[in-house]
């Protein structure tokens, strides 16, 4: 009896214990992308609601659960206009989320431009939303960029 109850108090721990996402997938590597523009709530320059390209190369760095992924032919993501080319993050099971951040002023506007990828990973495909936010200091010199979002579907391959 009592090896029964000790097998089932080992079961349950188990089971409340174990990631819901699963193991950490293994992303590292080389990826060939397709971007197509969406939301242009930020009214970003040569940004065509619609319009897909292809071709476009990222590479994942994977140290555990930390990620980071550079565009290395980021045309096409406005990620290399708006933040850098490089977004840091985690994941968990199959999902991720990374971010990058930077601050810009043009006149009296202080705002800062937040991109944040939310991308799922199954075997070697990846696909995903890039989000581009502006959010100003509250100077009338900011416009639309108090506080918008645009944004982009990201496909692809290892």
């Amino acid at each position: 009896m009592r090896t029964i109850l000790l097998a089932l108090v080992v079961a349950a721990s188990t089971a409340c214990s174990s990631d819901p996402n699963g193991p950490t997938a293994q992303v590292a590597g080389d990826y060939t992308l397709t971007v197509t523009d969406n939301q242009n709530g930020c009214q970003v320059e040569n940004f065509t609601t619609g319009a897909s390209q292809s071709g476009i190369t990222m590479t994942i760095a994977q140290n555990g659960s930390s990620l980071s992924a550079t565009g290395t032919g980021s045309t096409g993501l406005m990620l290399a206009f708006a933040t850098g080319d490089t977004l840091n993050g985690w994941i968990d099971g199959q999902e991720a989320s990374l971010t990058s951040s930077v601050s810009h002023t043009v006149g009296g506007c202080a705002y800062s431009t937040t991109a944040t990828a939310n991308l799922t990973f199954t075997g070697n495909q990846i696909q995903g939303t890039i989000l581009y936010t502006d959010s100003g200091n509250g100077s009338s010199d900011c416009g639309f960029m108090q506080q918008c979002t645009s944004t982009q579907t990201v496909t692809g391959s290892r």
